[in-house]
């Protein structure tokens, strides 16, 4: 890379695509609460429809570009009521309209939020830029000018209807992290060598200080590291763009990129829907590794019918979301993490597997001590013996015994079937 000696941050942007998505947890209630709060169901127009059938493999359209009934719920709200957000951080401030928020609903109350934003400036450079998108991916952004005193509170509570995303008490906070998810796509007439598309593109990808990725400074990146991404992670297929793909965020810097509506479109929907499915991905792979405590049967079930039912290979019959899908999918680790979580399904399977035989080796012990006795009159003769030992009367005598019993029994029992007890138990509770 060659050596940055020209200011870039007052380049102007003329046109962006800022999105940011993060994940919630919602109840059976959560769908008519979202409908009564003027959001709709995402419908797909004929003509896209066709489009994305010639695009996608079916699948994968079936879930994220089909208006199939089967498929998982879209909600979208435009213009909500009150859009225009001030946030702040030190000494980064500033103003955001949220365009659009769309509301993914998958199995288990298991959901993605994405909120489109715009900047709210005649003129947006990249340093403007870059600090949208450095406060609106925090969790803990303050927020001006609101009831809420931080972004995630108000994301919480004006986009996820009161669908509480962070706290010790909120199982999703223990695999969401601390920031939302960004995907950012930069149109810059000024762009035309693809080094400075390079190095713009890593200041951006990694919301780093505007000049460090080719700077010498001791906050600049390693070049070894900044080879390595390139070689893994960058998406370099024209000359007027280039992408990048990190596990935090999805960026792509170029030239006349946006500047149709088509274009827009594109990056918009389809791309965005690539990086989303992938996010789907990720965090449920989060979910399951979180849960491999509780991975009883029914959990290992569970896990296997969301992977033939969600996992794709191959997504689209062109080659660039090909590309694409693989490239997020190696920088958020998919692969790697799925085969871990197999083999600790694996490993577990056979904890499991092992505890039921000892049970049953056990059980066969009981069975075979009481087999042994030739009848049940020395049984019957052997209690009256104790009830003359004891000189108890009868009656408490065998109230007393069949209460043994029936308590030994109810051991037996348990320890038999007590796992599946205590999950039907649980079940119950979370219903």
């Amino acid at each position: 890379m060659v050596t940055m000696t020209q200011d870039y941050t007052q380049y102007s942007i003329e046109n962006y695509i800022l999105k940011i998505t993060g994940v919630f947890n919602y109840d059976k209630e959560f769908y008519g609460k979202a409908i009564n709060s003027n959001y709709k169901e995402l419908e797909f127009d004929e003509t896209s429809l066709s489009y994305y059938k010639d695009y996608f493999y079916p699948d994968f359209r079936k879930q994220f570009y089909s208006n199939d009934k089967l498929r998982h719920k879209i909600l979208i709200l435009k213009n909500a009521v009150n859009p225009i957000v001030d946030l702040c951080k030190g000494d980064k401030k500033v103003q955001l309209k949220i365009a659009e928020s769309r509301l993914d609903l998958f199995d288990e109350g298991f959901g993605l939020f994405t909120l489109n934003l715009e900047i709210q400036s005649e003129i947006v450079d990249l340093s403007k830029f870059s600090d949208a998108a450095f406060l609106a991916r925090n969790f803990e952004t303050t927020i001006e000018n609101s009831k809420h005193n931080k972004w995630h509170e108000f994301i919480d509570n004006e986009i996820l209807l009161g669908s509480i995303t962070k706290g010790q008490s909120i199982k999703v906070d223990e695999y969401s992290g601390t920031k939302y998810k960004l995907f950012m796509v930069l149109d810059i007439p000024e762009l035309v060598e693809k080094e400075t598309m390079k190095s713009l593109l890593f200041d951006m990808g990694t919301l780093s200080r505007i000049g460090s990725a080719i700077g010498n400074s001791y906050d600049s990146m390693d070049k070894d590291y900044i080879e390595k991404l390139i070689k893994n992670n960058s998406i370099s297929v024209f000359n007027n763009y280039e992408g990048l793909a990190l596990l935090d965020t999805f960026t792509v810097v170029g030239n006349k990129i946006l500047d149709q509506n088509w274009k827009k479109e594109t990056y918009s929907s389809v791309y965005y829907g690539i990086y989303l499915y992938c996010l789907f991905l990720k965090y449920n792979l989060f979910k399951y590794n979180f849960e491999i405590a509780d991975l009883d049967e029914d959990r290992r079930s569970n896990f296997q019918d969301f992977l033939a039912k969600y996992y794709f290979n191959y997504i689209s019959y062109n080659f660039l979301p090909t590309e694409i899908f693989i490239k997020i999918k190696t920088a958020l680790d998919i692969e790697k993490e799925l085969k871990l979580l197999n083999e600790k399904i694996v490993a577990v399977g056979q904890k499991i597997q092992e505890e039921q035989q000892d049970r049953t080796n056990k059980i066969l012990g009981i069975v075979t001590v009481l087999t042994s006795v030739s009848s049940v009159q020395p049984v019957y003769d052997y209690l009256i013996e104790g009830q003359k030992m004891l000189g108890w009367s009868s009656q408490i005598y065998w109230v007393t015994t069949i209460s043994i019993v029936l308590v030994l029994g109810a051991g037996v029992g348990f320890y038999v079937f007590g796992k599946n007890i205590l999950k039907w138990i649980k079940k119950e509770r979370s219903n």
